[in-house]
């Protein structure tokens, strides 16, 4: 939900070896707008139709999508209702057609309230902290370049994400978001979960979008919810996937 286009860019520029890649950030996020309308802006339906104009306006009649989180579930939405462009190969990465309450009452006070600090340093091992806690193991170099692209100066010299604290209205206003299971039952795509070891995609979620719907296969990796897909090797599974 904090993400920006820099958090899977190794994976982006492999892919562009092959693929014309598109990976914008989305709205309140990274160096995209902010909400204009704070209440309708952070849900899926606002996203998806900024989603589909891009699309159209890029003249694109098929794509391969990746979503990772809140694009997982765009991907799902747009998957079941997108006629005029048509998913051919959905990968979800530690993502699902539902959402735990506990998650969605944490995530909501924590994008409404994100912490300050009064030196980048301090921000980037707060970071750090959390992430790790999550299952999210990277070098410095990564740690640093992520802390680097999630942060943001305010207007008083503090440091803190840079998404939009708007973005917490989808989990108190948008509660259709979270549960679609309609929209996952009518996707015709080749469907991939990428399953982190740490995930929020419970056990029985998981045998449900086995049987239901594009009948997704699923690959388990390392880490938890938050991953920046830059192993080698889960970046070969997902090539493979694309390929197919």
């Amino acid at each position: 939900m904090i993400g920006t286009c820099r958090d899977h860019e190794e994976l982006a520029a492999r892919l562009s070896h092959t693929y014309h890649v598109i990976c914008p950030d989305s709205i309140c996020c990274g160096l995209s707008d902010w909400a204009h309308d704070k209440k309708k802006d952070p849900g899926l339906a606002t996203y998806a139709a900024i989603a589909r104009d891009l699309l159209c306006q890029l003249g694109l009649t098929s794509v391969r999508w990746i979503g990772a989180s809140k694009g997982g579930g765009l991907g799902i939405l747009l998957g079941s209702i997108m006629s005029e462009c048509q998913i051919s190969h959905l990968i979800l990465d530690d993502v699902g057609p539902g959402f735990p309450e506990w998650l969605r009452q944490a995530a909501m006070k924590n994008i409404a309230s994100p912490p300050h600090f009064d030196s980048f340093t301090k921000f980037e091992t707060y970071l750090k902290d959390v992430l790790s806690k999550g299952g999210l193991k990277l070098d410095d170099k990564r740690w640093r370049r992520l802390a680097e692209t999630w942060c943001r100066q305010t207007d008083d010299g503090q440091f803190t994400y840079q998404n939009d604290p708007a973005l917490a209205n989808q989990f108190s206003l948008h509660g259709q978001d979270f549960d679609i299971w309609n929209h996952y039952d009518q996707i015709t795509a080749k469907t991939l979960l990428i399953r982190g070891e740490k995930s929020i995609v419970a056990d029985h979620e998981v045998d449900m979008m086995r049987k239901r719907g594009p009948k997704c296969t699923v690959h388990n990796r390392d880490g938890g919810h938050v991953d920046l897909l830059h192993d080698k090797c889960l970046q070969g599974v997902i090539i493979n996937f694309l390929n197919s």
